[in-house]
């Protein structure tokens, strides 16, 4: 057993290189901090060929038919609310570091106003084998660079091989006879209501980092993972409902939040311990609490003075208040 969110860390470090990435995937178990987050930093290594068939996505934009399943997975009870977990081997050594989170039920009148109308239809289909991977629905807020990709996995005689941890993360183990990646930052959950044995849907959060017109997901075989099926999507420009504070240094979306630390005065070199959307009726939505042991969000990206995180609830960003950073308060 080991530190998923540390491993997820440490292999997100090595965004610049995807070739290297996959590799260290397929070989390795790293540390990484109890955060879902990841940092892009600079790697001098020498790259390797990466084998990949990449088919475009022009899918347009229609509106996804029935997302409430979708909405449901990302943002709703799928994953039961956890008090924690801290583990030790036999050594003593932590190995399990995971704070607390709370999921709460999707509220579908301010899913339908805020979300729905964002989710578009893909139904593109890439194949490794007995696989089928198939990208039902992508939504991307073009303001936070945050977004989701609601996709599946099949095979007839039945899907094996990944893990899924107590928040309900997924992960393809090196001995896997297949696997599934986004080619960027991002995080791999399991819907656990729809999902059966022969076909998984899975829920992927991600951060661009920065202006990005598409990205790629892809599968292929565990044991390699250099060679890669990939599908290109499209992604589209648009922002959700943001709400700007502090001069434009704090957005909010309903999927996420991105804060600029240098612009308002925070160390670049540091994680905000505390981050909560306040809103008018006086209730609040703590993202981070380091100090209580609570993390409320599904991924995080640190890229530069930016950071941004994704949210494990909608958020009416038409009722927040203000938002409170390591006890500042914006609004």
């Amino acid at each position: 057993m080991f530190d998923k969110k540390l491993y997820q860390e440490t292999i997100s470090q090595l965004h610049a290189s995807e070739e290297i990435l996959t590799e260290v995937k397929s070989m390795t178990y790293k540390h990484k901090k109890h955060r879902r987050l990841s940092r892009i930093i600079p790697l001098a290594a020498a790259l390797t060929v990466l084998f990949c068939m990449a088919a475009a996505a022009a899918y347009g934009l229609v509106r996804y038919q029935d997302p409430t399943a979708m909405i449901r997975a990302f943002f709703g009870e799928n994953v039961s609310s956890g008090q924690g977990v801290v583990e030790y081997d036999e050594q003593g050594r932590l190995i399990t570091n995971l704070p607390a989170w709370e999921r709460v039920p999707v509220d579908e009148t301010l899913a339908e106003k805020l979300i729905a109308p964002y989710i578009f239809e893909v139904n593109e289909t890439a194949v490794w084998e007995d696989y089928t991977l198939c990208v039902e629905a992508v939504l991307y807020d073009a303001g936070t660079g945050a977004g989701l990709i609601y996709y599946t996995v099949e095979n007839p005689n039945g899907v094996d091989g990944y893990e899924v941890f107590v928040d309900g993360a997924l992960w393809w183990p090196a001995q896997s006879p297949v696997f599934t990646r986004l080619q960027g930052p991002d995080c791999c959950y399991i819907d656990t209501a729809m999902t059966t044995q022969t076909k998984l849907y899975l829920c992927s959060y991600f951060i661009t980092g920065d202006t990005a017109d598409s990205v790629n997901i892809g599968i292929g075989p565990g044991a390699d993972r250099i060679q890669v099926n990939d599908i290109t999507l499209d992604l589209p420009t648009s922002s959700l409902a943001d709400l700007t504070l502090a001069g434009g240094a704090v957005t909010v979306s309903p999927i996420s939040i991105q804060l600029d630390r240098e612009t308002l005065g925070l160390p670049t070199d540091n994680d905000p311990d505390r981050i909560v959307l306040r809103y008018a009726d006086g209730s609040e939505y703590v993202v981070e609490d380091e100090d209580s042991f609570v993390s409320n969000h599904t991924y995080a990206l640190s890229d530069g003075t930016l950071i941004t995180y994704t949210f494990n609830r909608i958020v009416d960003t038409h009722s927040v208040t203000a938002v409170e950073i390591n006890g500042a308060l914006y609004q």
